[in-house]
């Protein structure tokens, strides 16, 4: 959630959505990323890009497997694969439509591995690719607005710029084990442009003027997002922000806000468990906001060029204090957090005096959401990723971690939090999290988790509250 009225968005499209069970036979791919070795080229003036794709492939099933299918995007085509020996592998391609989403177009690739990979084994594979790059907003992407050009491209998965593990199913593809990978990305541009990955960086002139910038990370990360412009580049106290020229004066103003809010955030939850280095880039609004704590932040233009929408930046770092989430359908209640945290940044950062307000009218919005959308009345939080509903993870979460809060108070709350963060930051579950909290509160906790996370009671604090403290009261019990 990054505003009330964006809220209100999320859920004008959202109640009009039925709950999606896992459908029959939609099993997720038995491979999962380790490494990925990426070198793409850019060509703008035929707007057009190819890439080499190398990525080291492990079993986690129990059982050997001998195939694999990643998607591209529709417009490109994929000319080669080779194995670790340089050997070429069997496979076939097709632009093709999705299972359970027939408006969706990809093109599929299904790939007939030399060998079988037995189990917790490896295998490279070497991908060669070529094509173009367009929007996926005809299908209600409306974020996916990707497109080669010279004011700004990014390269990322959403928009499938690369081969992605996955086949022609939704759901399958969200059940796919996908734990954090490392990577090593090479992107040719031309001179005048300044490509924007997290990591440790160089970048070398080539004979023909064009530059190759280097990212490697430095840990695991869950995704890349690859960032081109003319960007002006800020650097200070090992954070890096990337903004388009015309917003240079609202990068500086963002330095200043991200370091107070780190600041704060280690305060509150105690230091991260990896070196501060940070990088923001600054994306066009309406492009999607995403934040990762080793590839770095994408960030809406709209928080370089207000102050008012500063909170858009606490969202995204926030997130840099989650525990990689090990449950195998995550119900994001890690959004509720960052969206509960970012109002509260807000208020001690920018002397935001609305935050009572805000509450208030989250409350009344959601109690009046409550008569249409039965997902809330029926689907208990911790079902979220298995419903295929985490956009209501914003709103949900964000009551839960603000009743929370007034429940056991700031100080007790930060302990929670940040300790869970400190003892589980490796990766834990939404039971961890809940017993982590009972055994670390002065208060008994289990019947808030229980009506909060595992049914759907919580909507039974709503019709009388106007305030988090109102809700707490229903809990105010004593372990």
């Amino acid at each position: 959630m990054r505003s009330f009225s964006a809220l209100v968005a999320v859920f004008v499209l959202l109640v009009q959505l039925p709950v999606v069970g896992v459908a029959q036979g939609s099993a997720p791919e038995p491979f999962f990323a380790t490494h990925v070795d990426y070198s793409v080229t850019v060509d703008f003036a035929k707007e057009r890009l190819t890439g080499e794709y190398a990525v080291q492939l492990q079993n986690w099933t129990t059982v050997p497997a001998r195939r694999v299918s990643f998607i591209l995007h529709r417009l490109m085509d994929v000319s080669r694969i080779v194995d670790g020996t340089g050997r070429p592998v069997r496979y076939s391609q097709d632009v093709r439509r999705f299972q359970d989403d027939s408006i969706r177009q990809v093109t599929a690739i299904d790939i007939q591995l030399p060998h079988a990979v037995r189990p917790n084994e490896r295998i490279l594979l070497q991908i060669t690719y070529a094509g173009f790059l367009t929007p996926y907003t005809e299908i209600g992407w409306r974020y996916v607005r990707d497109h080669i050009d010279t004011a700004f491209t990014i390269i990322r998965s959403d928009a499938l710029a690369f081969p992605v593990i996955g086949g022609l199913n939704t759901l399958a593809n969200r059940r796919q084990h996908d734990p954090d990978f490392t990577y090593d990305v090479a992107v040719r541009v031309p001179a005048r442009m300044v490509v924007a990955l997290g990591g440790l960086v160089s970048r070398t002139v080539q004979r023909d003027s064009s530059v190759v910038w280097r990212f490697r990370s430095p840990q695991p990360a869950p995704f890349f997002n690859i960032a081109i412009a003319p960007f002006d580049t800020l650097v200070e106290d090992g954070v890096r922000i990337y903004a388009l020229h015309e917003d240079s004066v609202g990068g500086r103003r963002l330095m200043t806000a991200t370091r107070s809010a780190l600041d704060s955030l280690k305060a509150w939850f105690g230091p991260l468990h990896h070196s501060r280095t940070v990088m923001i880039a600054e994306i066009p609004d309406g492009w999607g906001s995403q934040s990762s704590l080793v590839s770095g932040i994408i960030l809406s233009a709209a928080a370089f060029r207000d102050q008012r929408r500063l909170y858009e930046l606490y969202h995204e770092l926030t997130h840099m204090w989650n525990v990689a989430d090990l449950d195998e359908a995550p119900c994001r209640w890690d959004e509720g957090l960052a969206s509960f945290l970012e109002d509260l940044l807000r208020e001690r950062i920018d002397g935001w005096s609305r935050r009572a307000a805000a509450d208030s009218a989250l409350i009344a919005w959601t109690r009046t959401a409550l008569l249409s959308d039965t997902v809330l009345t029926r689907v208990p939080f911790s079902e979220f990723g298995r419903r295929d509903v985490t956009g209501r993870s914003y709103t949900v979460g964000g009551l839960m971690f603000g009743a929370l809060y007034a429940l056991v108070g700031e100080t007790e709350f930060n302990g929670i939090v940040g300790g869970y963060y400190q003892q589980y930051a490796q990766g834990g579950t939404v039971r961890d999290f809940v017993q982590f909290a009972a055994r670390h509160s002065t208060k008994d906790l289990m019947p808030f988790f229980d009506d909060w996370l595992f049914s759907t009671r919580w909507t039974r604090t709503l019709p009388n509250a106007t305030s988090f403290a109102d809700i707490a009261r229903h809990y105010n019990v004593p372990a």
